[in-house]
């Protein structure tokens, strides 16, 4: 009889547990006889010593439920006393010689009083106990290392996940509910990691799976696209460890959101970019203006020579491409603002004229509505100018060979803000490319910089304003500028 977990159970006569008996001080486990009612111990075999470092004889007579913890005494008791139990197994802490306490298990089994102590009564039990302290520790230490690594897990920045070697998904971490916007984790769980793939990934995944149970170490993917809940998009890089979980092969998948991070590469690339163009603009500027120069100062030494009216609208002409010029130092340096009160109707009209002869050449009708006479606004009559430029220049070239209307809109928002809204009825901008319009090196057209609405949306911000742009491939464009009347106001407050 070598299994000492069994033993107690195996015995049905009292020979037999005297026989045994005799041999336990052969035994490590400690073996013990008492009654249930008082604990008294009529029997404690010599392993005593190895276990509680107390001899056998120092313990005969004395009450086993005095050594054991207070906090454990009640549970042990009811084990033993409970009339359903004939046999069971009960772990405790049991005190030492020197007071301290170790965790043991016993094992334990109700026979009768027939021999030992001919003058006990009521029943009694045969224990065999064994120290566990080593076992509990080790328990211990992996309950805590498990409560570590969860608490690692649940709290991670990077999603972290179990899937099945076929990608359904068994658990996944709080940042998981965030990357794939949902609220409970269970809004998931054993779904397919495909069904959250972008259409131009799902091949790949797909045929990671199939093979992922020849896989034997971490394979990482890159450059891929999550499709949340919400149909938003998040850039991602996935990496796929195999591992073992609840006794089954699985697979652990780290999901890392680079989103943010390609923002900033890409922004990153945009300033170096604009840093060089910045320099370039420069000596272009500086170039420019030398012929310029001359050409303004012989038109002046000219006008009286030819019609006034022409010659006035050359100088005209003139002061504005070197105000453009300068506009292009915007992109190497900041300008100093001279804001002035100006007529925004007449600056209107003032672009109208100006490309009113290039819109007739395309059969483009440009009108302005407005139900107030004059709308007096703070502002640089120049740049805002230039914007209104941009802007018509952009609808008359987005129009087709057919030709149609440019409506610009002015609205007056009270208490003290304008909407101006030029509308037209060209091609249209995609969606897909309507959100990056006005990036830097981004145009719709097939020569175009990128620059011209960068600059447009800097100058409105300059003024406290905002932009909008709406689009209909096939109808046309609006862009609604909204501009508070008044400088130093911000359309929040107004």
């Amino acid at each position: 009889m070598n299994d000492h977990n069994q033993i107690a159970s195996f015995f049905t006569t009292n020979q037999e547990l005297e026989n045994y008996l005799f041999y336990t001080k052969y035994f490590s486990d400690m073996l013990s006889r008492h009654q249930i009612d008082s604990g008294r111990l009529i029997y404690v075999s010599p392993s005593a010593k190895q276990l509680l470092h107390f001899r056998s004889y120092d313990l005969y007579g004395q009450s086993l439920y005095q050594f054991i913890h207070p906090d454990d005494l009640t549970f042990v008791k009811a084990c033993f006393q409970e009339k359903a139990n004939e046999s069971g197994r009960v772990t405790y802490r049991l005190r030492r010689k020197e007071g301290d306490y170790i965790w043991v298990e016993s094992q334990f089994k109700k026979i009768a009083d027939t021999f030992s102590c001919p003058t006990a009564s009521g029943e009694e039990c045969f224990c065999v106990t064994r120290d566990i302290g080593e076992y509990k520790t080790a328990v211990e230490d992996m309950r805590l290392r498990e409560q570590k690594y969860r608490t690692l897990v649940e709290h991670a920045h990077d999603t972290i996940g179990i899937l099945s070697p076929e990608g359904h998904f068994i658990f996944l971490n709080e940042s998981g509910k965030r990357l794939f916007g949902i609220t409970r984790s269970d809004e998931v769980i054993g779904r397919s990691l495909i069904a959250f793939m972008h259409d131009k990934d799902k091949e790949k995944i797909t045929n990671f799976f199939k093979n992922s149970w020849k896989i034997e170490e971490a394979v990482e993917f890159q450059d891929l696209i999550i499709v949340r809940t919400d149909r938003e998009t998040r850039d991602v890089e996935i990496k796929f460890i195999p591992t073992h979980y609840r006794e089954r092969r699985t697979l652990q998948v780290v999901i890392r959101d680079v989103t943010e991070r390609k923002k900033t590469e890409a922004m990153l690339q945009q300033t170096e970019k604009l840093s060089v163009v910045g320099q370039l603009a420069a000596g272009i500027a500086h170039e420019i203006r030398n012929p310029l120069t001359a050409i303004k100062g012989f038109t002046q030494l000219l006008k009286d020579e030819i019609n006034h009216k022409y010659s006035q609208v050359i100088l005209q002409e003139l002061d504005r491409i070197e105000s453009i010029v300068s506009d292009l130092l915007i992109l190497a340096k900041p300008q100093v603002s001279e804001i002035e009160r100006a007529d925004l109707l007449d600056l209107l009209n003032r672009v109208i004229t100006l490309l009113n002869s290039q819109a007739i050449l395309h059969n483009i009708l440009i009108k302005l509505e407005c139900d107030e006479e004059a709308i007096e606004i703070d502002c640089e009559p120049d740049k805002l100018q230039q914007v209104f430029i941009n802007f018509i220049k952009n609808s008359i070239e987005a129009m087709t060979e057919d030709g149609g209307t440019i409506t610009i809109k002015v609205r007056l928002r009270r208490p003290n803000a304008v909407d101006i809204l030029f509308i037209d009825e060209g091609v249209g901008i995609p969606a897909d490319r309507l959100e990056k319009v006005g990036e830097p090196f981004y145009s719709t057209k097939e020569k175009g910089t990128g620059l011209g609405l960068m600059i447009c949306q800097k100058i409105i911000r300059s003024h406290h304003g905002r932009m909008a742009i709406e689009s209909t491939v096939g109808v046309g464009t609006t862009i609604t500028v909204t501009l508070p009347l008044k400088h130093g106001d911000r359309l929040e407050n107004v």
